[in-house]
């Protein structure tokens, strides 16, 4: 049996935020957010699409901490 949870964005971005760190990976993110690395991919793929993040490597990705902070009001 598999159950489907649905993070919200300002969730997911809190939490990426929240590590302080300026690149992060799907494993990472999977970590963090309880998800499968294959879940993981998807959600950063979606962060890379709406601007939060932007490719690094094949395995990473630079966080862009000025639209984080944009979109937390902050």
């Amino acid at each position: 049996m598999s159950v489907k949870i649905r993070l919200s964005l300002d969730y997911i971005l809190s939490m990426i935020g929240g590590t302080g760190l300026n690149y992060v990976t799907a494993k990472r993110v999977s970590m963090l957010l309880g998800v499968s690395t294959k879940s993981a991919g998807r959600i950063l793929a979606r962060l890379e699409d709406e601007g939060f993040i932007e490719r690094y490597s094949n395995r990473a990705y630079r966080v862009k901490r000025s639209k984080l902070y944009l979109n937390d009001g902050i």
